[in-house]
């Protein structure tokens, strides 16, 4: 194999994704933290965006990415979604309980370390989903990283708990991190997905249509007071499985859309949101109750909610361990769930709008998190964890 062969392989390998916004958040801490940190900060609060008449939609570079190029990614967690409901591991009632009781632990019991340590705090409170998010990419990254002896079905395991959290996501934002409602907006939304909703019950299946629909959606949502990214899910459940001739619509589309979400999308969200500035960080800011509830819920709370809940689910009779699986190996694959990076930087973006609130030290204490949990997940699944 020739020096190109086995670059082309290792790009393309399921690892280079979490490999990338490595790459991209230590770029993004490098800029941030040099002679460049003026030129990134500018870059990211560059206003853009477009006039039409009284109609008016401009944004900072920042909230680009994370309120448009971020609901791409929640679409591709839509499409997956429903591909796993319609024809995949999601078609078995059983096979749904261990991941979703998995994604519910890891949602409940991070927020509430996260709460008790900020108790009486109603400002931090409102930080209280930071530490439930998982991000897929830097955790299956790990997970294949580990060797051969871990199962696949572990890695199965894996992808669905975190299409599951990552719905949680969504809902979370939805309901706890919206601002002022607007009714014409809402009414504009449901048109559209009325207008999605025919297009799938006649099964048209031009992409220029649900393009059109899914622009006018995500930009109703925008402006009704509903984080932009529930857009995204919404358009992925109306996406038609097969065309009428029978050709799969649905993976074609998730198809071209991975190249975007490895290579543009997710490097760029790491890199436009992990320029944690350091200068001004000190002990004070480091144990506050922000940083301390986000450090432990990431780190304790995810891999303990997400074993106990899986733990009393398997011993229940409601669902099954991974095949070839054992319990050694479903907790290390618990440990990486509290690599919460890009998701868990997300929800702290919305939660605290004032970015150096904390002196950046919420930020940190989320990077810290990840990566001790993505280094304690590898060592233990690489050395500890064998059948």
């Amino acid at each position: 194999m020739t020096l190109f062969e086995r670059l082309k392989k290792f790009v393309y390998n399921e690892a280079f994704g979490g490999v990338l916004l490595i790459i991209c958040t230590i770029f993004a801490l490098l800029v941030q933290n040099s002679f460049l940190s003026d030129h990134y900060r500018e870059l990211l609060n560059l206003n853009m965006g477009f006039v039409a008449g009284e109609f008016r939609l401009e944004k900072p570079f920042l909230l680009w990415v994370n309120d448009g190029l971020i609901s791409i990614f929640f679409f591709a967690i839509g499409l997956e979604l429903k591909k796993e409901f319609m024809q995949g591991a999601f078609k078995e009632a059983r096979s749904i309980i261990l991941p979703f009781a998995a994604a519910v632990g890891g949602i409940i019991v991070p927020a509430s370390i996260f709460a008790l340590v900020n108790v009486g705090d109603a400002y931090t409170l409102k930080g209280w989903a930071i530490p439930t998010a998982t991000d897929t990419a830097f955790a299956l990254a790990v997970l294949m990283m580990c060797g051969k002896h871990i199962p696949s079905s572990l890695k199965i395991f894996l992808l669905s708990l975190a299409i599951f959290d990552d719905v949680g996501a969504i809902l979370i934002i939805a309901i706890f991190y919206t601002s002022k409602l607007s009714i014409v907006a809402f009414i504009v939304a449901s048109c559209v997905i009325l207008v999605l909703l025919t297009l799938n019950l006649l099964g048209i299946t031009r992409k220029s249509f649900y393009f059109i629909c899914a622009l006018i959606l995500w930009v109703s949502v925008l402006k009704s007071g509903v984080h932009a990214t529930l857009a995204g899910l919404i358009v992925a459940f109306f996406i038609p499985l097969f065309t009428k001739e029978g050709k799969p619509f649905l993976k074609e589309i998730d198809e071209s859309l991975k190249f975007w979400l490895v290579f543009v999308i997710l490097p760029l969200f790491a890199f436009a949101n992990a320029g944690v500035n350091l200068a001004n960080i000190d002990l004070k800011s480091i144990l506050s109750g922000a940083s301390v509830g986000i450090f432990l819920g990431l780190f304790v709370g995810k891999q303990v909610g997400v074993f106990a809940f899986s733990y009393l689910a398997i011993k229940s009779g409601l669902a099954r361990l991974p095949e070839g699986a054992n319990f050694k190996q479903l907790y290390g694959v618990c440990i990486l769930t509290g690599i919460g990076f890009t998701m868990s930087l997300f929800i702290d973006g919305l939660a605290y709008e004032v970015s150096d609130i904390f002196n950046y030290a919420d930020n940190l204490s989320i990077l810290v998190a990840s990566f001790c949990s993505g280094i304690l997940g590898f060592v233990y699944l690489k050395f500890f964890a064998r059948a």
